[in-house]
């Protein structure tokens, strides 16, 4: 994509400016290189530190969000509580499947070279996760990643036998909290005993696309119960949005529940990095199947939001604007 001096900064901070080099979200360990003879040099030499890998354990966070929930309909028939109620020291086989993407394009032009598709191929992560204890408010649960791959993505422009390598060293990782009978969750942690050259890149990326549990009302509910959870948050640690996502029962027969869901995104115009951000909007949905007495459903969400951005203080009439849109999936398996 061609650079623009005046959004530049804007969108390096979503995206590659040089859609050869792909999403700056997927780290790549560096290419071998051959090595030459050392040619005899009669003066000495200091030698320069050399820049090690970091080592040692790695720990990120996500930072727990906000949920209202408000009951808009109970349902029909038989009416009955709709709650995580794992059981200590339960187990199950979980597969987390994660997609991230960014498209930039340059408003009113018709040069392909004006828009760059990036996307990040699929990490899928695999693993037990465990109930480690029960209370009135809630469960501690820990998920230990013990299997990943990489699976491919369209527009994807990572080599993929690096990006698994990369992601092989992940193994290991456990990602831990406590999450309440309404499906809220409080911190989450991220713990790597022994980090490679790129596991800080690539638990960001995870922190960034990891799903959430669908918050739950407290109040029983039946077939066709519907529900609204509001929430504010960073989309990709940047822009400021309100999700509203409005939920209903669609099924439910011996203690599993078949739910679906659409967002809707918004978000009021907004200063960031010397440029202005407007005209943020968002749509998703969400599928989920929910058995009684599970720690994780069994889920797939997606999110695609978009935006303008543009320079905040124009020096001339009819100032460049480049259009985003992200795109955020998540699939939960869990058995």
């Amino acid at each position: 994509m061609k650079r623009l001096a005046l959004v530049s900064v804007l969108v390096g901070a979503f995206a590659c400016g040089n859609k050869a080099k792909g999403p700056p979200l997927a780290p790549l360990p560096p290419d071998e290189k051959v090595e030459e003879l050392p040619k005899p040099d009669p003066t000495p030499k200091v030698e320069e530190p050399v820049s090690k890998a970091p080592v040692g354990p790695l720990d990120l966070k996500i930072a727990a969000r906000t949920i209202t929930v408000k009951l808009l309909n109970p349902g029909r028939g038989k009416r009955l509580p709709l709650k995580v109620a794992p059981k200590q020291g339960g187990t199950q086989a979980v597969e987390l499947a994660l997609d991230f993407g960014v498209t930039q394009s340059l408003r009113g032009s018709k040069d392909p070279e004006d828009t760059a598709v990036d996307y990040v191929p699929t990490v899928v992560l695999s693993g037990k996760a465990e109930t480690k204890a029960v209370a009135a408010d809630g469960a501690d649960f820990v998920l230990t990643v013990d299997k990943t791959d990489a699976l491919e993505m369209k527009d994807a422009k990572v080599p993929m036998a690096k990006f698994r390598e990369v992601l092989a060293s992940t193994v290991g990782l456990q990602i831990s909290g406590k999450i309440g009978a309404n499906g809220a969750t409080g911190e989450i942690t991220m713990h790597l005993e022994k980090q490679a050259e790129a596991s800080a890149q690539v638990l960001d990326l995870v922190r960034l696309t990891m799903p959430s549990w669908p918050p739950l009302p407290t109040e029983p509910v039946g077939v066709g119960a519907k529900w609204q959870a509001t929430t504010e948050f960073k989309l990709a640690d940047r822009l400021d949005v309100k999700a509203i996502t409005d939920y209903e029962v669609t099924a439910f027969k011996a203690g599993v529940w078949t739910i679906k869901g659409t967002t809707k995104v918004t978000g009021a115009d907004q200063l960031m990095q010397g440029g202005k951000i407007s005209k943020i909007a968002g749509t998703g949905t969400v599928e989920l199947t929910f058995t009684d007495g599970q720690l994780f459903p069994t889920f797939k969400q997606r999110l695609e939001t978009t935006f303008s951005a543009s320079e905040a203080e124009p020096k001339a009439p009819n100032p460049p604007t480049i259009d985003f849109k992200i795109a955020i999936g998540a699939a939960v398996t869990a058995k």
